[in-house]
């Protein structure tokens, strides 16, 4: 019997050998008791879940209950960003969102506490960020291209930074803040080059810090382990390739930073820093420079390891929801990173207080 066995395994390996079949990284879809399209937040333990109907209503349902937060037109969406700190959030309302397509459409802006249903609306704009341990927000205007601060606990303290681009209209900048006086942002230059600012607030002044080769390079920043991280990914059909580094805070000399990956070949980058204090998620060109493909690789910023994440050779996203890495593919949702069964975690049921078998509990229901 033995013998067999081993016979077995033996002839196993071999015909693996030959039709080279190894081990593929098997996604599990996002699963939950709702349609996907219609969730727009779900926490990592499942109590919590801000989700919209098309009616333009976004609501809230936990502990078996459902409550309205703000109501809009017919065809309103919504869009809610966190952080890894969860003491507030902000939530985007887009109430053209099917009849004006446009990147550079402002939208309005709430903030709200983490876990809660009480907004406050800030103003109107794009690419909204949660800072410092959710102290401050900041948002842009793609119009006026200004980088507009707030401070979440005190509304009056604001403050704002006009960035230089002229040339591209739909330049985004990304925004980290160190600490209450100091912003590092992204900006292009008179013929469309990156840089990295450092701006104080004590002198309303910045100061630039890094400035890219060339203008066939992108450049993104984050915050991981009290660094600044650093990621440079060459763009189109340039031979520039790819890099992430990183220096310690505060900044004494950016030019002298630590490199932690190289590659030949141009990323696509979407840099996440803060899914994991020992990690750095991005997605990664696995093909080469004439047939790229793309997958989401981890980067250990301590031994400096890439590891890969996805083998799908198509992802051009990742999201980072509440501590649940995903991404999105062909119109489904797939869980990178996270161990949570959403479908069958009981929080998206019908409110407690209404009659069995009423018109209002079936009318309810069907809107569910």
């Amino acid at each position: 019997m033995a013998l067999k066995n081993s016979a077995l395994t033996l002839l196993l390996f071999n015909i693996f050998s030959i039709f080279g079949v190894e081990a593929r990284i098997v996604l599990p879809e996002l699963l939950t008791k709702q349609a996907a399209n219609n969730i727009r937040f779900l926490t990592k333990d499942g109590k919590f879940t801000y989700y919209q109907k098309r009616s333009g209503s976004l609501l809230f349902s936990t502990n078996y209950k459902v409550q309205e937060m703000i109501k809009g037109d017919i065809g309103t969406a919504y869009t809610i960003f966190a952080s890894s700190a969860r003491k507030k959030m902000i939530v985007l309302q887009n109430t053209n969102f099917h009849n004006f397509y446009s990147l550079r459409a402002k939208e309005k802006i709430f903030l709200v506490n983490y876990g809660e249903t009480s907004l406050r609306e800030v103003g109107t704009g794009i690419s909204p960020n949660l800072l410092l341990n959710d102290t401050w927000l900041s948002y842009y205007d793609p119009y006026t291209k200004i980088l507009n601060f707030e401070n979440t606990s005190n509304s009056a303290l604001k403050f704002s930074i006009k960035l230089n681009n002229r040339l591209n209209p739909y330049f985004i900048p990304e925004v980290v803040m160190s600490d209450d006086n100091t912003v590092y942002y992204t900006d292009l230059s008179e013929v469309g080059i990156y840089g990295v600012l450092e701006f104080k607030r004590n002198i309303s002044k910045s100061e630039i810090i890094f400035k890219a080769p060339s203008s066939m390079m992108k450049v993104e920043i984050c915050l991981n382990q009290d660094h600044l991280v650093l990621g440079a990914f060459g763009i189109h059909f340039s031979t520039i390739g790819s890099s992430i580094s990183r220096s310690p805070l505060p900044l004494k000399d950016f030019s002298k930073r630590e490199n932690l990956y190289t590659s030949e070949l141009n990323d696509l980058g979407h840099l996440v820093c803060d899914f994991d204090k020992d990690n750095i998620a991005f997605i990664k060109n696995t093909g080469n420079i004439n047939s790229p493909s793309f997958d989401i690789a981890n980067l250990n910023s301590n031994d400096k390891k890439i590891s890969a994440l996805s083998e799908k050779k198509t992802i051009s996203n990742i999201i980072n929801m509440d501590g649940t890495l995903l991404t999105q593919e062909k119109g489904k949702y797939y869980i990178v990173k996270g161990d949570v069964d959403y479908k069958n975690i009981d929080t998206l049921k019908a409110k407690p207080d209404l009659a069995p078998g009423s018109k209002e509990e079936e009318k309810d229901l069907e809107d569910e």
